[in-house]
């Protein structure tokens, strides 16, 4: 696994495309995690000035243990489309450029090929876990009014959960990649079915009062893993822990988008 991670990282090395889209994404995760605290103070410094100090949108608890890592996981994972993007890219410019044949040439099997792909995915999803974690770690002791060993760990699970969301959803763009292979259409077809197709079945099928459909749309499956926490701030209920239907959605596509991408590729004819 290790030699194909290798690989895999030193085809993307070069690659201008990947390097701003992952820049991107990290930078979005930053901002994400440092940039509330400095919005709510902006907001604040706003409000007095029309005489209204009865709001103060600095006291909401975004970065208290142990709150903070559902509340920066579920903003989190509404910026996979980029990592998404870096790997379309990656995958149909193998297909454009020919060089999956020249991996076959010169020994790597087709299904070793697509595994690289898959590789690469739990690494960035790793990577990006293990980058919210510091980053939440850092702001959640800098801003948190309480903080133990407990506190800081009692939800930490939502940074695996996390995880397991965004190797998924990366999975899901190797498929859509693999099966399209031209990295134009294939953004296309990933941004209009994840932000119109999923959103229109969803909308009409849950307002017929079928609520199951979350569970059979690959993005609405893997997006509600996490459920957003803000509205308990209005003294709204939330769900504010992980079910294991929901659990069971997103691994079982992942485990069906893992399959079917490996399938595809090596029965095509290269």
């Amino acid at each position: 696994m290790m030699r194909l991670l290798r690989i895999e990282l030193r085809k993307v090395r070069p690659s201008r495309s990947f390097k701003i889209l992952a820049s991107m994404y990290l930078i979005a995760l930053f901002i994400i995690c440092v940039g509330v605290m400095p919005f709510f103070q902006y907001l604040k410094s706003k409000i007095e000035d029309f005489d209204m100090d009865g709001l103060d949108p600095t006291i909401i608890p975004f970065y208290e243990f142990p709150d903070i890592w559902q509340n920066i996981t579920s903003v989190a994972i509404f910026f996979k489309l980029l990592l998404g993007f870096s790997l379309i890219f990656s995958v149909t410019n193998e297909f454009s450029y020919r060089t999956i044949r020249q991996n076959v040439i010169d020994g790597l099997s087709k299904r070793e090929f697509i595994m690289s792909k898959i590789v690469m995915a739990g690494f960035l999803s790793a990577i990006s876990a293990a980058f919210l974690f510091v980053l939440g770690l850092i702001t959640g002791l800098i801003y948190s009014t309480e903080v133990s060993f407990s506190l800081i760990f009692e939800d930490a699970y939502f940074i695996l959960a996390f995880a397991l969301q965004l190797f998924t959803f990366l999975i899901f763009t190797l498929f859509v990649g693999t099966l399209i292979k031209k990295s134009i259409i294939a953004m296309g077809v990933l941004i209009f079915w994840t932000l119109v197709v999923e959103n229109v079945i969803w909308g009409r099928m849950t307002y017929l009062g079928y609520d199951w459909i979350g569970y059979v749309l690959p993005v609405k499956a893997t997006n509600q893993l996490i459920h957003i926490p803000f509205p308990k701030y209005i003294f709204q209920e939330v769900q504010d822990y992980i079910t294991l239907p929901e659990l069971g959605a997103v691994v079982g596509f992942m485990i069906l988008f893992y399959w079917a991408t490996i399938k595809l590729v090596v029965k095509r004819d290269l």
